[in-house]
């Protein structure tokens, strides 16, 4: 197995002007180089926050169905009502974290080539997680064959992929679950950031709803676009120019404050906490998820999501053997 490099290799700081969706802190950006997996990483500084969000859906009724036999109409309002209320993200808090860094872009194809590389070498043995499954495998769901109808050749020309979609070097990558993750991240020599680390380098200190700004901009990100309902090869129909992931950092007009890339859309991200619906409720001041569940958070939506379900608090959660084109995630660590 390939040794990783010294850390005082890996810990070289560079300044450079922000760029992106907003000013960060002292007008600029404090890189570290984390060479154990060949990425840049952002520095993010101790401070304050606010988690979560005080809005709700502007067409529901002030009182919520009660106990009561619901009408046909109101079937679908009772359904929906915590989404449109937001409710798991609320109430607000205010949080203060230890300065911690994250990394710039999400985890790309090629870099996690580097670490299967080493597995299928030397094992995972040390980088699993305790609760990995036996037996797993490393390897993303799209690195392989998984949809028998793609190899006629008739078929693949209706499908808006090929082989490359999910495989590019330069794409995030995708179709990997929570194991693979926490054993990459160990394999850097770094860690899943948690819930409010993620949401604080999303966001920054000023709450603002998207890491740009409070005011929805088509193109800062790579989400839905118009492509829902729709022939989705149709040229001109993807406002944003991406069906499915885009290379990290195709929007640098949407960065975060700090001058992370992709916080919205793009790929959805896991993180290290476990998911719990009423968590804010009972959390108080904790900056940690909850000691167990069934689900882990994730974070950030995808290029299929709408512009509501990209926010900066947004919560998605999934059972950590879940795997989808949809998702990936970034590494952080401490400092």
């Amino acid at each position: 197995m390939i040794a990783p490099r010294r850390r005082s290799a890996a810990a070289l700081l560079l300044w450079a002007a922000a760029c992106g969706g907003g000013a960060a802190p002292a007008g600029s950006v404090r890189y570290l180089l984390h060479e154990a997996d060949g990425s840049r990483m952002v520095v993010i500084p101790a401070g304050e926050f606010t988690m979560g969000t005080a809005e709700a859906h502007p067409d529901l009724p002030p009182q919520p169905p009660g106990a009561e036999p619901l009408r046909p109409t109101d079937v679908l309002l009772a359904r929906a009502e915590p989404g449109w209320r937001h409710a798991d993200e609320r109430p607000q808090r205010r949080l203060r974290l230890p300065a911690f860094a994250i990394d710039e872009h999400e985890v790309t194809n090629a870099q996690y080539r580097r670490f299967l590389d080493d597995v299928q070498r030397g094992g995972d043995e040390a980088f699993r997680h305790p609760d990995q499954p036996p037996g797993k495998d490393h390897t993303p769901r799209h690195w392989r064959p998984y949809n028998p109808l793609l190899q006629h050749a008739g078929y693949r020309q209706l499908v808006p992929f090929d082989e490359h979609t999910f495989t590019a070097d330069d794409k995030p990558v995708v179709g990997v679950d929570w194991y693979d993750a926490y054993a990459y991240a160990k394999w850097a020599r770094k860690r899943l950031p948690t819930e409010a680390e993620w949401e604080y380098a999303a966001r920054g200190s000023d709450g603002r709803r998207w890491p740009w700004g409070n005011e929805w901009q088509w193109g800062l990100c790579n989400i839905g676009g118009e492509k829902k309902g729709l022939d989705v090869p149709a040229r001109g129909r993807e406002r944003d120019g991406y069906v499915y992931a885009a290379p990290p950092g195709t929007y640098p007009a949407g960065n975060s404050p700090f001058g992370v890339c992709d916080m919205a859309g793009n790929v959805a991200e896991w993180v290290a906490d476990w998911y719990r619906a009423d968590w804010y409720q009972v959390a108080g001041d904790a900056v940690h998820g909850p000691p167990a569940g069934t689900k882990r958070v994730v974070r950030g939506g995808s290029s299929q999501r709408d512009a509501s379900s990209v926010r900066c608090a947004s919560r998605g959660c999934r059972e950590p053997g879940f795997r989808s084109f949809t998702l990936g995630f970034r590494c952080a660590k401490d400092l």
